[in-house]
């Protein structure tokens, strides 16, 4: 039986994630139109992108908003 693929075409930002010690925002939570959840997490300024089935933990975003 041929694998469903599911089409991603847009993300809305539902979240901030931010680092549990410091309170600096580390990344965003992002909620796409079939569902589906994806972390991007900033790395010097550039973003990386983790699958929400990579992670290991659900990322924390109800810390400090700016």
């Amino acid at each position: 039986m041929p694998e469903i693929t599911s089409v991603r075409t847009t993300a809305e930002a539902i979240g901030r994630i931010s680092c549990i010690k410091t309170g600096e925002e580390i990344g965003l939570l992002y909620r796409w139109d079939n569902g589906e959840t994806q972390a991007a997490l900033h790395n010097d300024g550039e973003p990386i992108a983790q699958h929400n089935s990579e992670l290991t933990t659900e990322p924390d975003i109800g810390g400090k908003r700016s």
